[in-house]
């Protein structure tokens, strides 16, 4: 009965021809977390991205299960736990608009400001176009 259920969790799960990992295992979801989190103290720390074999050494996870893990996050900003590097993130803007960088001042701009970049355009006959970015 044991050994039913350990090949059981350890099963990948196929849709549609694409293999994927069950994300309702609780060890799948914890080893998630740890990745996700161990992803987010190292670049604050090394101020770049870490290698897989770093984050192996960090949470003692095989870099074959980080690798499996990484091709299974997905992306969603507002929930996304590199959030949390952002005030790094203004403040290096900040520093580089300061030396003055005229694409970190644009951004500043468009992030703390609001400001919207436009173009006009006339077609001639009174017509007129105006095209706003979306930042």
């Amino acid at each position: 009965m044991t050994q039913k259920k350990k090949n059981i969790k350890s099963k990948k799960v196929v849709e549609s021809g694409k293999s994927e990992y069950k994300e309702d295992r609780i060890d799948w979801l914890r080893n998630q977390a740890i990745i996700q989190e161990t992803y987010v103290n190292l670049i604050q720390q090394l101020k770049r991205c870490p290698t897989v074999l770093e984050v192996s050494k960090k949470t003692d996870l095989s870099i074959s299960a980080i690798r499996n893990h990484v091709k299974e996050m997905k992306f969603e900003p507002q929930q996304s736990p590199l959030r949390s590097l952002t005030p790094d993130v203004i403040a290096s803007i900040y520093n580089s608009c300061r030396k003055g960088s005229a694409q970190s001042q644009k951004l500043w701009m468009q992030i703390m400001e609001g400001w919207k970049e436009s173009s006009n355009v006339n077609l001639g006959g009174g017509v007129t176009i105006i095209h706003d970015d979306i930042i």
